[in-house]
């Protein structure tokens, strides 16, 4: 904290994410990235929270329970701003609080608790698909984009050969390009470094702005 008081604050869902992918993805693959994000410019990474609210994808048919949990979005505001004022009395100067459940109510959700906040740290809402426009990234559900991250974030999170190997079979709970034709740890690694990498800046950024209250600056830095 002397060194780089800058917190980021990951935050996913429990939504099921096909048959190859963690149940917990949004917030495992969120944390993975502000790790990769501190490593480069610095900062603390705060345990991932695992809330997330309407939309989830619903689990596919053959299952009897449908077992995602998602949260009133009232709920997780409460949950999210007493964290922001909380780790702001702890000292940190500047806040990134990110989502990878990024139905657009909780897009919105981590904007308008960051715009809300009215101490004087620094807080930014944002989603992983605000970042690596370089490469065209765009958000998907477990399809090309999301298996590829945590194929390269946890590869013992992701197991390919669950999909059907028939490429005609309709899949599941899958959103986007086919990740048994698109999806690889390479293109992995390579969104991952652009988002860590923006994510990092963005940081740096928050730091190097005055101290005034948080509502003062905040629609200036987009």
């Amino acid at each position: 904290m002397q060194e780089c008081p800058l917190v980021f604050v990951p935050v996913g869902s429990l939504e099921w994410h096909g048959e190859h992918l963690a149940l917990g993805n949004d917030a495992i693959k969120m944390h993975a990235l502000c790790c990769e994000a501190a490593r480069i410019g610095g900062g603390v990474v705060f345990p991932p929270v695992f809330f997330g609210i309407p939309f989830l994808v619903p689990y596919g048919k053959k299952y009897k329970y449908q077992a995602n949990l998602p949260v009133p979005p009232d709920f997780l505001a409460t949950v999210l701003k007493t964290t922001l004022a909380t780790l702001e009395n702890i000292g940190f100067r500047a806040a990134i609080l990110t989502t990878g459940h990024t139905c657009q109510q909780q897009r919105d959700l981590m904007r308008n608790i960051a715009q809300g906040h009215s101490g004087t740290m620094r807080v930014y809402g944002t989603d992983d698909m605000e970042w690596a426009a370089d490469i065209e990234f765009t958000s998907d559900h477990a399809a090309k984009w999301e298996t590829s991250i945590l194929w390269y974030l946890r590869p013992d999170l992701v197991d390919i050969y669950k999909l059907p190997k028939d490429t005609t079979v309709p899949l599941e709970g899958i959103s986007g390009e086919d990740p048994r034709l698109h999806a690889s740890r390479e293109l992995g690694e390579k969104v991952v470094r652009c988002i860590a990498r923006d994510l990092a800046r963005k940081g740096q950024e928050l730091l190097k702005q005055p101290t005034v209250p948080n509502t003062v600056l905040h629609g200036t830095m987009r």
